[in-house]
């Protein structure tokens, strides 16, 4: 992504942003018209944003996403699985843009606006968490929901939505249940009217038992390799669901997810269990390796090492793909499975053996995360920038050449020119999304395994 030099002047485009905004609120109050709004978004979405300079970017891509959000709340149904909805993966798009752009920009560069943009990102993490507990990306919501967190205006519409991910979702926790039930309690108690007029459930939930205290922190100066296991919880790179909530906790401290115990023949779970193990296993050593890779400053970068770390994640995806495949009983030959092509028909279409789980929503987390790191092949969808960056790094380490300096990204037709700290977020943004499906494809089999006992 190309910056121009004005990274934070307020210009003619801006204004154009900040009426579209005002015309994306009317319309959610129901003030202006489906058509004139829509005519309006197909002109804002035409422009070229990454010519813009960063605030036009940043704002611009939030009032999509916000656009893009509002048309899906009225028109989708929440508890269905959606896999080609223009609305659903474009309001995730443009979040996840406003997302690579924050992460990307040091707060002097902002100058003048940056409160601005630290709220206006702030609240586009809210709304992308929300997108993703939609989405079945139970872990990502999390996480965003923290980051949120950073803007105390935020607070209450975090910790309400925080309260029903907890209270809906408290049975994923399978280490760390109790836990997650003692923070629904303690948000449902304090936010009690709102909860009380939703529905009488979440009363319940305050009288199951719980801890009477919280998990205590993780002294890391105190146990074996500390810097190690601080960077992977507080990079959420642990095979661990509770990492998300709370990092530092001691119940993040462990790669405790487990594959769910699958009624089939003993030869169909021996492979399940065993494939299963592998998946965790390639995952775990070449996270290690990634952070000898990273922690290594006096040699710099060891190319030879990251793109023998990025076969590696990009294999764990593949044999995820082959877990799926044996699992739901898709009939393909072996050399034809991989996470890309996995869950399309030959014409695009999904497979019937992917629908036939439309309610199994960590399906569809993994699915969106096959979205994020392949991208996909329809006129309207938005590819994001991190997707591309992806791409573009696999096919550079892949096939041609990759110089690391300290400038901002370029690239010929042969050699890619980057500087080590984009190259390391963009590859721990790989290891985090493997880490996601590795937990997305337990969960999906822990919610299958419960519907065929549960018909």
């Amino acid at each position: 992504m190309k910056y121009s030099i004005e990274q934070s002047e307020i210009t003619e485009r801006t204004e154009q942003i900040n009426k579209f905004a005002l015309l994306v609120d009317l319309f959610n109050k129901k003030a202006v018209d489906r058509e004139t709004f829509m005519a309006e978004l197909s002109k804002m979405e035409q422009t070229d944003w990454p010519k813009e300079n960063l605030f036009n970017q940043l704002i611009g891509y939030c009032v999509l996403g916000d656009a893009y959000g509002i048309l899906k709340s009225r028109e989708l149904d929440f508890s269905k699985a959606y896999y080609n909805n223009e609305y659903v993966y474009k309001e995730v798009s443009y979040y996840h843009n406003v997302q690579y752009l924050i992460t990307r920009v040091k707060r002097e560069e902002w100058a003048a606006l940056y409160l601005t943009a630290f709220r206006t990102s702030c609240r586009a993490y809210l709304c992308l968490a929300n997108a993703y507990d939609h989405l079945g990306r139970f872990c990502e919501a999390q996480q965003y929901y923290r980051m949120a967190l950073q803007d105390s205006n935020n607070t209450p519409k975090v910790e309400v939505n925080q309260g029903f991910a907890y209270a809906n979702m408290h049975s994923f926790w399978t280490e760390e249940e109790p836990f997650i039930v003692r923070k629904a309690q303690q948000i449902i108690r304090k936010y009690q009217q709102t909860f009380d007029r939703l529905s009488p459930y979440f009363s319940q939930i305050c009288s199951w038992p719980s801890p009477s205290f919280d998990a205590p922190l993780i002294d890391y100066d105190n146990i074996q390799d500390g810097e190690y296991e601080k960077w992977i919880c507080q990079h959420y790179l642990r095979i661990n669901r509770y990492n998300d909530v709370e990092p530092d906790s001691m119940l993040s401290l462990y790669d405790n997810v487990k594959l769910p115990d699958i009624v089939d023949t003993p030869e169909k779970k021996a492979l399940y269990e065993s494939c299963f193990e592998e998946i965790k296993g390639s995952f775990i050593s070449t996270r290690k390796m990634l952070y000898t890779i990273i922690d290594d400053d006096e040699n710099g970068m060891n190319m030879e090492m990251l793109k023998m770390a990025y076969k590696n994640f990009y294999s764990t995806f593949d044999k995820i793909a082959m877990f799926l495949s044996n699992y739901i009983d898709i009939r393909l030959k072996s050399y034809e499975i991989d996470f890309a092509k996995i869950w399309n028909c030959k014409n695009g279409d999904i497979r019937s053996e992917i629908l036939a789980y439309s309610q199994n929503m960590p399906l569809l987390g993994l699915y969106n995360i096959k979205l994020d790191v392949y991208g996909m092949k329809t006129d309207w969808y938005v590819v994001d920038e991190q997707t591309k960056d992806l791409k573009m790094l696999r096919n550079y380490m892949e096939h041609k050449s990759i110089i690391i300096k300290d400038e901002p990204m370029s690239r010929t037709e042969y050699q890619l020119t980057i500087s080590k700290k984009e190259l390391e977020l963009n590859t721990i943004r790989l290891a985090q999304l493997v880490r996601c499906a590795i937990i997305y494809l337990c969960n999906f089999v822990l919610h299958a395994e419960y519907d065929k006992q549960h018909p």
